[in-house]
């Protein structure tokens, strides 16, 4: 008989709302086990304090999946030991980044499978082996669904649609996935620990606007967040894609690049509803930008082309900078102060740099001049409540101090200069 699996997601008690969105990693899992006639029950802790966890957790499912991401891992590993003590004959898997990252470190902390990568596919593999009442291996690495049409949608019957406040233009949205995979190996970039290696994906534009209209007449649901790692990789597939959103009417935002961000992408994603668009531009500095310690691929002429393409064609943005790179100087952030101040844009986070599990940064540091890494993962935030932040690196030039003192600075200039802290923004959560 099918196993009976509970999906539960930790909370992220440092974030000003952990509560912006479903866990969609985690949903489509468990959409996946659905579809293949498992029964399923998903747990989304977030917003809970710490002494609700225990009583909101269930008993009796023959399976307990765990999603770990750094920050929170402690608190995920609480969970566990949770369900250990209640239910010792379950079986207690992970999967997601942390796990993806330090798989052999997850396995020591009693799980009893750690799944990599992608792992839909890999999953029900491994819930038809022990059906059977085969062992699987302890480390199961992720086959990467392809192509993506095959997958099922997101059910979102699984949560409580009206308790998460992600919004766009002031209205309830939904994120969606309508590609996976990076083609880019930005060294911080912990996006990539789930899909390293591993080829770009697009799902076919009628099985995106499927989801969207089926999510419209169920949910009446009409703004999108696209969660792809870049939307705009592909200007073919842009043209291709957006003539069908736009003939949905619907509002979105998305993620790119500025080395592709031309005039022609942002009228394309202006006629098709793109309201947002937010930009990894991490420093303006030619010098760091140029580093193999940043890895990024794009110039400050770029990014300004970019930001004020977007600007002309009535898109608003958001831009994404990092501070404390290794070779980081004063001079560098007053580099990344001056092109910011030049360009058109709407709103803006910084974010100190964090070498998450996986990256390079964190796995090579004496290969980018880090001299030390706080391996104190409960502070890997990146932005939290009252503007705190996880300061966890070190080189011979500076300290997690410093690194303090730039991001600091940097905000303040650039609220000074009129700009919109995006944790401050209307509309775009």
């Amino acid at each position: 008989m099918p196993l009976n699996i509970c999906f539960i997601h930790t909370p992220c008690h440092g974030l000003n709302d952990d509560r912006l969105e479903p866990p969609l990693g985690l949903i489509y899992i468990a959409s996946a086990s659905q579809a293949q006639g498992y029964k399923v029950n998903l747990v989304d802790l977030s917003s809970y304090a710490v002494d609700e966890l225990d009583s909101r957790i269930p008993d009796g499912y023959e399976v307990y999946a765990f999603s770990t991401y750094t920050v929170n891992y402690w608190l995920t590993c609480q969970l566990a030991d949770i369900v250990r003590r209640r239910n010792p004959q379950s079986i207690l898997v992970a999967g997601g980044p942390h796990a993806s990252a330090l798989p052999n470190e997850v396995v020591a902390d009693g799980f009893d499978f750690v799944f990599t990568g992608e792992s839909e596919t890999s999953f029900i593999m491994a819930l038809e082996s022990l059906v059977k009442g085969e062992k699987p291996p302890q480390i199961i690495v992720g086959i990467p669904p392809d192509p993506l049409d095959q997958l099922p949608f997101p059910n979102y019957d699984l949560v409580d649609l009206s308790s998460y406040s992600r919004e766009v233009n002031n209205h309830q949205c939904v994120s969606i996935l309508s590609s996976r995979g990076c083609p880019h190996r930005c060294t911080f970039c912990n996006s990539n620990i789930m899909g390293a290696g591993k080829p770009i994906r697009f799902r076919t534009p009628g099985n995106v606007v499927d989801e969207i209209r089926f999510i419209k007449e169920k949910y009446n649901i009409r703004h999108f967040r696209f969660q792809d790692d870049i939307f705009t990789i592909n200007i073919k597939r842009i043209r291709e894609l957006t003539p069908w959103l736009k003939a949905e009417e619907i509002v979105y935002r998305c993620f790119s690049r500025t080395n592709n961000f031309s005039p022609e992408m942002a009228a394309l994603l202006k006629s098709s509803g793109c309201a947002h668009v937010s930009f990894g531009i991490e420093t303006g500095s030619p010098k760091l930008l140029s580093k193999h310690s940043m890895n990024k691929g794009q110039t400050p002429k770029q990014i300004e082309n970019a930001l004020n393409n977007a600007y002309n064609a009535g898109i608003k943005s958001r831009v994404f900078l990092i501070v404390g790179f290794p070779e980081e100087t004063d001079k560098t952030i007053e580099e990344t102060l001056f092109l910011m101040k030049n360009c058109h844009w709407d709103e803006f986070s910084v974010y100190p740099l964090i070498a998450y599990p996986g990256t390079p940064l964190h796995d090579r540091p004496e290969d980018f001049g880090i001299t030390y890494i706080d391996r104190n993962y409960s502070k890997y935030l990146q932005i939290g409540r009252s503007l705190q932040a996880g300061f966890t690196i070190r080189t011979k030039d500076f300290d997690e101090l410093k690194v303090r003192e730039w991001r600091d600075y940097v905000i303040t200039e650039l609220v000074a200069d009129g700009r919109t802290w995006a944790g401050n923004s209307q509309g775009f959560k």
